[in-house]
């Protein structure tokens, strides 16, 4: 496929049918946090592209540059391309990906003929984060503080899979914000910089003006304890979404990352559900 292909971990899994998915990992995140649901995707027959969102994966500096209408500028680009060479094209994304999905349906109706939102993120209420958060509003609107504030990602860190969490908390622990490891590539940013969650608000503001317009078959996924993430986003979702075919599918032994944590299993069943019937 000829596309604007981003360095890091992106993926192209050709299919043996005549439509794609295009997967949108997290804002700090990776295209190897998608790569599990791909390849569960991919062998049931469909094409599956997950390209590396702007900034990601290099430096936390660089992360710190990125605007959300520079990552949804982006995924359009990566849409209209499959759009060319399939029938039929899916949008998923987790977290902030989940709301580029709904942004891309409303902006494309004709393009994007399901949406899938894993984890659908529009405000940071989960049970892990820390009380002080609602200070961040006090430096919202003064750039300085904004880009000098660096969030260490911290315990549980989306997971609920203890082994998986332990391979990762051992690399976030010893991080630097001044050098990352390549296994940024692998886990994403340790850091989660307040300016990327400013951008992640703006957007969110976006999309919930939006999201009664966009009629596109929705399929929501969310974990009754996501640690970052409350299920009020995913119900938010599924009460102001103007699609008559929509669906929510809660998670009884997940956290926030539920494409790669305990039950990624039953994520992919359902997201392939969804798929084979539309």
């Amino acid at each position: 496929m000829e596309t604007q292909v981003n360095k890091g971990y992106t993926f192209f899994l050709k299919g043996s049918g005549s439509n794609a998915v295009l997967l949108i990992h997290g804002i700090t995140g990776t295209p190897s946090e998608m790569r599990y649901l791909g390849k569960s995707l991919n062998k049931a027959g469909y094409t599956v592209f997950c390209n590396t969102l702007p900034r990601h994966c290099s430096t936390l500096s660089e992360l710190k540059k990125v605007t959300c209408e520079e990552i949804a500028d982006f995924c359009e680009k990566d849409l209209k391309q499959l759009k060319k060479e399939h029938e039929k094209v899916f949008v998923g994304g987790i977290s902030m990906g989940a709301l580029v999905a709904a942004h891309l349906a409303y902006k494309f109706p004709e393009d994007v003929s399901g949406i899938i939102a894993f984890a659908p993120t529009l405000f940071y209420d989960g049970w892990a984060l820390h009380k002080g958060k609602i200070f961040l509003n006090l430096v919202w609107s003064i750039p300085l503080l904004r880009n000098a504030i660096d969030i260490r990602e911290g315990w549980p860190y989306g997971l609920k899979d203890e082994e998986l969490r332990y391979s990762i908390e051992r690399f976030y622990k010893n991080a630097s914000s001044r050098e990352f490891s390549k296994k940024v590539l692998l886990f994403g940013s340790p850091f989660f910089p307040l300016a990327c969650l400013y951008q992640h608000r703006r957007f969110a503001e976006v999309v919930k003006k939006e999201l009664f317009l966009v009629k596109t078959p929705i399929l929501i996924i969310h974990a009754e304890e996501d640690d970052m993430t409350s299920p009020k986003n995913a119900r938010y979702i599924l009460e102001h979404i103007g699609s008559g075919d929509k669906q929510l599918v809660m998670l009884d032994d997940s956290y926030h990352m539920i494409v790669i944590d305990k039950q990624k299993d039953l994520v992919a069943q359902e997201t392939l559900k969804f798929l084979n019937r539309l």
